[in-house]
């Protein structure tokens, strides 16, 4: 059938992408900066947690210095995945025009500074018997479960969102599902890290499309 046939059907698809326009507060350099920071911070977890397996292994001084040392980097890193995360927020919102992300987003952010809190105040004390702080942190690490998979859950209905953008809302519920388990708390890192990941290369897409529509 000949393309200009008037009878033909119309040739168009099925889901038109979501338009792109510009974004007022972002800019490609600063959604490439962001993705870099998701980048180092998923590297410096892996890090983190390879030093706690690698504790294990040393003397008792020499691992107790080593915990001091990742304790404070993983302050660091909780603060820098907070702010990735509030940034992800008001990037999702302008580009993806996403609601009702800021509860599940700051619940995120709140449960992550309590439980690096507790990590650093109690320390050796967790897990040490069924004990009013181990089960307060393990409430915490449900509660930080299910906030993820919420998150998860809401970032999938997102409309027309990036491929990266879904893996990451799939990761989000696996891993937070896995968390809220606490069984599965030490598993749980990897589909988290991959979510890091995901996220990297949402700002990565994001940046890309905006230098496509400056340019």
């Amino acid at each position: 059938m000949q393309p200009d046939n008037p009878y033909s059907a119309p040739q168009v698809e099925l889901l038109d992408a979501a338009p792109v326009h510009r974004l007022p507060g972002w800019s490609a350099r600063q959604l490439r900066m962001l993705g870099w920071l998701a980048l180092v911070s998923v590297l410096a977890n892996a890090l983190v947690v390879s030093l706690l397996f690698a504790g294990a292994l040393l003397p008792q001084d020499d691992a107790q210095l080593l915990l001091t040392y990742t304790g404070w980097l993983s302050l660091a890193l909780v603060l820098l995945g907070c702010y990735l995360l509030l940034r992800f927020k008001a990037f999702a919102e302008a580009r993806f025009a996403a609601r009702r992300l800021s509860v599940p987003v700051w619940a995120v952010v709140v449960l992550s500074l309590l439980l690096e809190w507790a990590d650093l105040l109690l320390g050796e004390q967790l897990f040490g018997g069924l004990d009013w702080q181990t089960l307060s942190y393990m409430a915490l690490l449900c509660l930080m479960g299910g906030c993820t998979t919420w998150l998860g859950v809401r970032l999938l209905r997102l409309e027309f969102p990036y491929p990266a953008l879904k893996v990451m809302a799939w990761l989000n519920i696996v891993g937070g599902l896995m968390l809220a388990s606490v069984l599965l708390m030490l598993l749980a890192l990897l589909p988290l890290l991959g979510a890091g990941v995901a996220l990297m290369l949402v700002f990565f897409k994001g940046a890309a499309e905006l230098q496509e529509t400056a340019s």
